[in-house]
């Protein structure tokens, strides 16, 4: 078999992540998760799950759950740092972003206790580790044991209870005497109501949630982290921009953009040719040849973001068309889902309407407003668990400690 082939710049790589003929390879390290779960689905397959699942991302949810559910989910996971004056923020940002995956998950917190949080984060960061695998410097095959022990407790103390009512609910759904919008919106409503044409059965069913609960939480707490990171290092240089990121929601949302352009989930997407061809730049290619898309040289080029393209700028004027994020939520049939739940609209908003900003800037305004900061006597450490350039231990100094910390320095 061939080296891989490099696809590097943004024209090339947009046009390999559309093109059909390159399968999805990144995630085949963790079967045990990742087996058949959407992401990892292709052609038929792939369609056919995306379009029972898609509807429940349409944008009227993403506005729906940012005004009517998040606010509350967000005070009530802030309230006891705020108290103890202190956070880790990949450990915050995860914790926040559970009861989100768990919602478009399907998953029921029936005890709404710290300890049911605390069994969910354990779990979903466990998933985490199967669904990056091919990144960990980790023992691969204890990580997969580990995974598939998490897979039967999360099945055994979450999955099922919660299968159970969306059960009991499928049938007057079907008879008629409930309506769609009485009857849970997540994805485990929508896999069991399409078992029988999905061809699902149960371990898919696990796989998929499971899948759902991770990549709703791990990325999104990532991405928190390098926002921060990002902005307090440019308020340092800009001091002039702090205040403004207090009262100018658009401008905090173009920092969040522009930090996610520089921090893609993952910087490379690995993809495997179905048949022969020439890829855009004209390398050509064998069936069955691995292939490597550069999102991070995509989402760096000059020519499109302009010559700092390789540092955070939140006031760079990017070119025309071209999504100030870059491609680090994907294009084609693999796009994120989460794109505008976690990044928000930009500027779109219906006539008379807040604009959408998405849950990771208003997770960052909220953090702002109780002044956190950077723990001068705890600096960050990366993440030692995994080759992506990711940080294991932020801690962070919020409310009144924070701003007596903040005097003293």
């Amino acid at each position: 078999m061939n080296a891989p082939a490099r696809v590097s710049g943004y024209q090339n790589a947009h046009q390999a992540l559309c093109d059909r003929r390159l399968v999805q390879s990144m995630y085949r390290e963790c079967n045990v998760l990742m087996e058949r779960v959407l992401l990892t689905l292709h052609g038929e397959a792939h369609t056919s799950r995306r379009a029972i699942e898609w509807k429940l991302f349409r944008r009227d949810f993403a506005r729906y759950y940012e005004r009517e559910v998040y606010p509350a989910t967000l005070k009530r996971s802030l309230a006891p740092y705020l108290t103890r004056g202190h956070l880790d923020l990949p450990e915050f940002g995860f914790r926040v972003n559970i009861n989100l995956s768990a919602d478009i998950a399907g998953i029921d917190r029936p005890q709404g206790s710290e300890a049911e949080t605390d069994a969910l984060v354990a779990l979903t960061r466990k998933f985490s580790e199967g669904a990056t695998l091919s990144h960990s410097t980790r023992d691969k095959d204890t990580v997969r044991q580990e995974v598939a022990a998490a897979l039967k407790q999360f099945n055994e103390q979450f999955l099922l209870p919660s299968r159970s009512r969306r059960e009991a609910l499928l049938q007057p759904l079907d008879e008629g005497s409930l309506t769609e919008d009485e009857a849970p919106r997540d994805i485990l409503t929508v896999l069991l109501a399409n078992r029988a044409n999905q061809d699902l059965d149960d371990d898919m069913i696990l796989r998929e949630v499971a899948f759902f609960m991770q990549a709703g939480s791990h990325s999104s707490a990532n991405a928190l982290t390098h926002s921060f990171h990002e902005i307090n290092a440019w308020c340092r240089h800009h001091p002039e921009d702090r205040d403004r990121l207090m009262t100018d929601d658009h401008f905090l949302q173009r920092c969040v953009h522009e930090s996610l352009r520089l921090h893609p989930a993952s910087p490379v997407a690995w993809r495997t040719a179905s048949e022969a061809f020439s890829l855009p730049d004209g390398t050509d290619v064998a069936e069955g040849d691995s292939v490597v898309i550069d999102l991070m040289s995509a989402n760096l080029e000059a020519r499109l973001f302009g010559e700092d393209a390789e540092t955070f700028n939140p006031h760079r004027t990017v070119a025309e068309r071209i999504p100030p994020f870059g491609l680090s939520f994907g294009i084609g049939i693999h796009t994120c889902f989460g794109r505008d739940i976690a990044g928000g609209l930009g500027d779109a908003k219906t006539e008379g309407e807040a604009p959408h900003l998405g849950t990771l800037t208003n997770l960052l305004k909220n953090l702002m407003q109780h002044d956190a900061r950077p723990d001068p006597a705890n600096p960050p450490v990366a993440d030692a668990n995994t080759e992506r350039p990711n940080w294991g231990s932020y801690p962070l100094t919020i409310g009144q400690q924070s701003s007596d910390a903040g005097a003293a320095m």
